[in-house]
């Protein structure tokens, strides 16, 4: 390059480094240039040149000077610079592609998240729904030996009146508010859940008012590996109203039986009686036929055959045959008339005679008339009859002469229940129970009293306590089928050594039906107390104490509610003593079983010289079992 600016030929420059030379920005007349020589070593050289033009002062070309700069390694580094540069950039591009479509993935994976989340949402909202509208209590809790409850759905507020912070802070909450009667059976069988992996039970669990509600608890096992990390998730369910219509449903359906079999039982005798009635009308007409004959053969043979050498030889005499015959014809009338009686007497039960019409009457007036009829006859044992008949009893509509028959029936039973060396006392008793538009006959004696077991066969034909002393077994049951005639109820209650009453319920329109089960009337100033003894039996009416009450207050309510045949009191109350309430109880309802209780054993002995006791005295709080056992051992009224 230097010998061509020497030549001052520097419009040659381009022809031989076209496109590779640049012209010095910096200094006048010099140049750059860069080629690449393949001749060069073995693999060629990069060199770059550099030339400049050198003038004197005069500004005459004088020479020219010229580098040369071996650039191989230089552009060798600078071409696998640009080649990692370009493997970068389409890395780069790579990488961005593969971005974008990761971004696109992760974007639909975002959508199908939301959508996700969004359904679960709404489900989660729907079951929360469901379970708020539903009357069970979700809850978790541990599987250790506290089971700690970690979780409670809100619906334990409307149940209990808890909330479910009390539950997760306390971990005694739960079985502190079980029943004393109920926990330790429920805390050992959740024992035995943990190995079996479920567990269903019943309890009673007080509420934030004190009383108590009937859970049902079904919970299971989870296993999560870490036997440490198991835990319990159930659902409590109140069936408080369930167990109170099982068992009024238990106790309608024993009541159902009862009157199913007795009507049963009225059409077998129908059929019983139709068909002996026939051949004892048969015997009974035949049988004068017999006697007249018999007293006109008697004469022939006592003229003609009294000594004949026959009689000797048959080893019989003429006497015994007249007098055996006599005695034979006899009783034949006596058995014909007894098997006359019965069959009357199936009929009666059978009700085979509805044809007369319904008519007013006056209670009064036929009780009147039974005393008259049957008032001789049971004075033999009564040596007083008492009468409380109201003087203003309405009038109802019926058959004067069936509800005779069936006052009739239970004041000879009275009589006969009464032992001979005992003074006896029957009780008349007719008044108006507004609140059932209803009169009540009630007829007590202080006889032998019933067994529990005879009371369930009461009512049913042939059944008698008096079979030795030719009993029937029929008046009873008569006297059921005459009273359900009048759509009215018939009941006994009894108590062995004591006496019976028999309650008779007759609507004054002759046509309502009466639902009337035993009850249990529970006095207390304490109505958590009250509240427990409701849940623990059926049909009780409770009695909530005050200052203001006093004993004529029970007595009053006791006449109103016949169906009571079970009182149980707190010995304190705020307006009356337990045991004054017992007397007058005693005075008034002999039969009642009275049942007093305290949570002070000092009271227990302030009952006084007089030699009346409770049927049972308890110590408060006391076990619930206890109560039931007693009265299943002494019975209920039977209706």
């Amino acid at each position: 390059m230097a010998d061509l600016l020497v030549d001052e030929s520097p419009e040659t420059i381009d022809r031989w480094y076209a496109g590779k030379f640049i012209k010095s920005t910096l200094i006048d007349e010099a140049y750059e240039a860069t080629d690449f020589f393949p001749d060069l070593g073995e693999r060629g050289r990069w060199l770059r040149f550099t030339a400049a033009v050198i003038r004197n002062a005069g500004g005459a070309l004088v020479g020219a000077v010229e580098t040369l700069e071996d650039i191989t390694e230089a552009k060798r580094s600078e071409a696998a610079l640009l080649k990692a540069h370009e493997d970068l950039e389409s890395k780069v591009r790579e990488r961005t592609r593969e971005l974008a479509r990761a971004n696109k993935a992760l974007q639909a994976e975002l959508r199908e998240r939301e959508r996700t989340e969004k359904a679960f949402r709404e489900t989660t909202e729907q079951l929360s729904l469901i379970l708020k509208s539903l009357p069970i209590v979700s809850y978790t809790c541990s599987a250790d030996r506290h089971f700690k409850t970690n979780f409670v759905s809100h619906t334990i507020n409307e149940i209990t009146g808890y909330t479910p912070q009390q539950f997760v802070e306390n971990p005694l909450f739960w079985p502190e508010h079980i029943h004393p009667d109920d926990r330790d059976r429920i805390l050992s069988g959740l024992k035995t859940a943990i190995r079996k992996g479920t567990y269903q039970c019943e309890y009673r669990f007080q509420a934030s008012d004190g009383s108590y509600r009937w859970f049902s608890d079904s919970r299971r096992l989870i296993r999560t590996g870490n036997r440490s990390r198991n835990y319990m998730v159930g659902a409590w369910r109140d069936i408080t109203e369930d167990r109170r219509i099982r068992q009024e449903g238990e106790l309608r359906m024993q009541q159902m039986i009862q009157s199913h079999k007795l009507t049963a039982l009225g059409e077998v005798v129908a059929g019983v009686a139709h068909e002996i009635n026939n051949p004892v009308s048969f015997i009974a007409y035949n049988i004068p036929l017999l006697e007249e004959m018999w007293n006109d053969i008697e004469p022939i043979l006592a003229s003609d055959g009294a000594s004949h050498p026959d009689w000797g030889d048959k080893g019989i005499s003429y006497v015994e045959v007249c007098t055996n015959m006599k005695d034979i014809i006899a009783e034949f009338k006596i058995a014909t008339q007894r098997i006359k009686r019965v069959v009357s007497g199936l009929k009666e039960f059978a009700r085979m005679d509805e044809s007369d019409q319904k008519k007013p009457v006056q209670i009064a007036e036929v009780i009147q008339g039974v005393l008259i009829l049957v008032g001789a006859q049971i004075r033999k044992t009564a040596s007083r009859i008492d009468r409380y008949v109201d003087s203003n009893l309405p009038t109802i509509q019926g058959h004067f002469q069936k509800i005779e028959q069936v006052i009739a029936n239970l004041l000879i039973n009275a009589h006969q229940a009464i032992p001979a060396d005992r003074k006896g006392k029957i009780v008349i008793t007719a008044r108006y129970l507004e609140r059932l538009g209803a009169i009540l006959i009630e007829i007590e004696d202080n006889g032998m009293g019933m067994q529990r077991e005879m009371l369930d066969h009461i009512f049913e034909p042939f059944f008698s306590t008096r079979r030795d002393k030719e009993g029937t077994g029929l008046g009873l049951s008569i006297s059921y089928g005459l009273i359900k005639d009048h759509h009215g109820l018939i009941g006994v209650l009894s108590r062995p050594g004591l006496g019976s009453r028999f309650s008779v319920f007759l609507p004054v329109d002759g046509k309502t039906r009466f639902d009337l089960r035993p009850s249990m009337l529970c006095i207390d100033h304490d109505p958590a107390f009250l509240n427990d003894l409701k849940m623990n039996f059926i049909d009780v009416l409770d009695w909530p104490s005050g200052p203001g009450d006093a004993p004529e207050d029970i007595i009053a309510y006791l006449e109103d509610h016949p169906e009571v045949d079970i009182v149980v009191s707190e010995i304190k109350l705020p307006g009356i003593n337990g045991w004054e309430l017992l007397k007058r109880i005693r005075e008034r309802f002999p039969l009642l079983t009275v049942v007093l209780y305290s949570a002070e054993p000092a009271v227990f002995g302030q009952g006084g010289r007089e030699a009346i006791t409770a049927d049972l005295l308890l110590k408060k709080p006391f076990n619930m079992s206890q109560l039931h056992n007693y009265i299943r051992e002494v019975g209920r009224q039977r209706l």
